[in-house]
């Protein structure tokens, strides 16, 4: 845990060093081996200033080992094939990961090339990236660096499944990490039906935990052990009264979490405010004070990073009642598991004068609490990404869970553990299995050779080209009018308008001047894509000068066009 936690401040140290130094201007080589430098100083101090941790329990058993076991082979799976080239062509594993993996390379090299930070959207010009952007911006880090782009996220993946396993591993043991591969409800059993094994969560929304969040949403690489160290590190110190970590670095990784992932960052904030406000007693003391010190601390740096990341809280918009969202399909997302908290509960309530009872019970209230505000409330435009808030819920409760199961006979607790996990299983080894080969990007060729030709372009001019999820121009890190319209409505971003236009421009329609004038356009895009896609008449072929052509297709020059 003690080279965890070091590498997690490595990490946050690195990425927000970046963010700071370069405020204003850019990210540079320079600037990156600063900060890697930094990072590393850090990590080091992190490693010197933590002593004396609790111990774990040793793993024993062959069902521990075999989900060490599963867990290894899903990581190595999952991010050694995260992204490869195939008959010239740049693919990818899992589909889960189709727009994702665009969307964190767009931005990766995007911030990479020197965007001025805190940066434009590069899929919505002329606003602010209202995204936690935090693991790509590790990632710039690295390239600019040296490190290969490909190698890079590679490698974040695989270092950052170890990080994850040790944190679930001191959080709950193998019941946790069991939880965390093969969370599901009843979709799985269909097996039984069809004989094949595939991926039956992806229809459904509590959708397989390891393949559609922790592979696809980069923050969680950071995010989920960075979480659960924390958790971990309070439960010891408020609840059991052990060592936990350094109060400097609770509150670096706390403090900084909004920049990650602001999913985790509201979960713990709700957990530390039901700590505060119904402190917890049972000879070690939760103490208020501190945990009020704490927030107070992580307030001003927390709170500068929320009002970046919504631009000055206007994204508060996005949160809304929609009362029941998942009701209609309740069994078979979640299966026994409701039935089997509910026994919890009566568990705690029985065992309420135990000493343990207590840690489990601060875990688990607060974490229910909140899993049935977000059944009623959507925190995001998307509703599918409340599940990001509903899987600190879930994770907060395993070892509550395991504790009650521990006491009942082997046959009972055998029972549980297939009800709650069968499904998971079976999704996730559909999701993994030798069927999958691989899906399309784009084509290796073509990026390469629109590269040089880019070079000459400022990082900070805007295009005009097809709004669509693997644009040359996206994968390359430039920014355009408009992106993919399934990224831009997950953002909560009212693109309507703006594609209405975009889509009179790329037409050729009469008037089209005003409107690159309108939309900010410095240059526009004409390949295959958009040929197919608009025809039609080109106006711009007449009057705006020609910068470059090739395979690839045109870029027009527009400014002229636009003053």
């Amino acid at each position: 845990m003690k080279t965890v936690v070091s590498g997690l401040v490595f990490f946050c140290v690195t990425a927000v060093f970046a963010l700071l130094a370069g405020f204003g201007s850019g990210l540079t080589p320079m600037l990156a081996s600063v900060s890697l430098a930094i990072g590393a100083l850090g990590g080091a101090a992190a490693w010197n200033a933590i002593q004396d941790l609790p111990r774990t329990d040793p793993v024993r058993g062959w069902a521990a080992w075999s989900v060490i076991t599963v867990f290894t082979l899903f990581a190595l799976r999952s991010f050694c094939w995260l992204i490869f080239v195939k008959d010239g062509e740049l693919a990818f594993l899992s589909p889960n990961n189709l727009g994702d993996l665009s969307l964190h390379l767009t931005f990766i090299r995007y911030l990479a090339q020197g965007a001025p930070l805190w940066p434009d959207n590069p899929i919505y010009a002329a606003a602010p990236l209202h995204y936690p952007f935090g693991v790509d911006l590790f990632n710039s880090v690295l390239t600019l660096a040296g490190v290969d782009l490909f190698g890079g996220l590679i490698w974040v993946g695989l270092l950052a499944s170890l990080a994850t396993g040790v944190a679930l591993w001191r959080w709950g043991g193998a019941f946790a990490m069991a939880g965390f591969l093969f969370n599901g409800g009843i979709a799985g059993f269909a097996l039984f039906a069809t004989g094949k094994c595939a991926n039956y969560q992806a229809e459904v929304d509590w959708k397989s935990i390891p393949l559609a969040l922790f592979v696809t949403q980069r923050g969680l690489l950071y995010a989920i052990p960075a979480g659960l160290s924390l958790l971990w590190s309070w439960r010891s110190r408020f609840l059991r009264g052990e060592p936990g970590l350094p109060l400097w670095i609770e509150l670096l990784l706390y403090a900084t979490l909004p920049l990650f992932h602001l999913h985790t960052f509201l979960f713990l904030s709700f957990l530390l405010g039901c700590w505060w406000l119904v402190p917890m007693r049972n000879g070690h003391a939760c103490p208020r004070r501190i945990v009020f010190q704490l927030g107070l601390l992580a307030f001003l740096p927390a709170t500068a990073l929320m009002w970046l990341l919504t631009g000055g809280f206007h994204s508060g918009s996005s949160i809304h009642l929609n009362a029941g969202w998942m009701e209609k399909s309740w069994i078979q997302n979640f299966g026994v598991l409701p039935i089997i908290i509910a026994a919890l509960l009566c568990w705690l309530w029985l065992h309420r004068k135990r000493p343990e009872t207590l840690e489990h019970t601060a875990a688990v209230i607060p974490s229910l609490l909140l899993f049935t505000i977000t059944c009623f409330v959507i925190f995001a435009p998307w509703e599918w990404d409340n599940t990001k808030m509903m899987l600190w819920c879930y994770l907060a409760v395993l070892p509550a869970l395991w504790a009650m199961l521990r006491e009942t006979a082997p046959a009972m607790r055998l029972l549980a553990c297939i009800a709650l996990f069968f499904s998971g299983a079976v999704s996730l080894l559909g999701g993994l299995d030798a069927t999958h080969v691989g899906y399309r990007l784009a084509n290796r060729a073509e990026l390469d050779r629109l590269t040089i030709p880019l070079q000459r372009i400022p990082i900070t001019a805007t295009f005009a080209c097809l709004p669509t999820y693997n644009h040359p121009l996206l994968l390359l890190g430039r920014k355009v009018i408009a992106g993919y319209d399934g990224h831009l409505s997950s953002h909560g971003i009212d693109y309507t308008a703006r594609f209405a236009d975009l889509e009179r421009l790329l037409r050729g329609e009469p008037g089209w001047q005003i409107r690159a004038r309108e939309l900010g356009v410095d240059y526009l895009f004409w390949g295959d894509r958009e040929q197919e896609k608009y025809g039609g008449p080109t106006p711009w072929k007449e009057t705006a000068p020609l910068v470059a052509q090739g395979p690839w297709g045109t870029i027009y020059d527009l400014r002229g066009e636009t003053k």
